[in-house]
């Protein structure tokens, strides 16, 4: 495309169609971040809770450290 034959509507349109998609991915990537920290902690809190798991175990699958895990959850050791 020459310069003459710039169409200011249809780029910005495209630009932000790009700036949407990107939104679109960067919410879904906090999302399913989220969704991991919030329900896997859940979960392990759970397994910890009833004995299946130790908190430096429920740690450890957390990628966490044990005072980390033990901040985010209430548990202690």
């Amino acid at each position: 495309m020459c310069i003459t034959e710039y169409d200011e509507l249809r780029t910005f349109a495209e630009q932000r169609e790009e700036g949407r998609i990107e939104g679109i991915m960067e919410g879904i990537a906090k999302g399913k971040k989220e969704g991991i920290e919030i329900g896997g902690l859940s979960m392990l809190v759970g397994l910890v809770k009833d004995g299946i798991l130790t908190t430096i175990d429920a740690a450890k699958r957390a990628n966490m450290t044990v005072a980390e895990f033990e901040e985010k959850t209430g548990l202690k050791a």
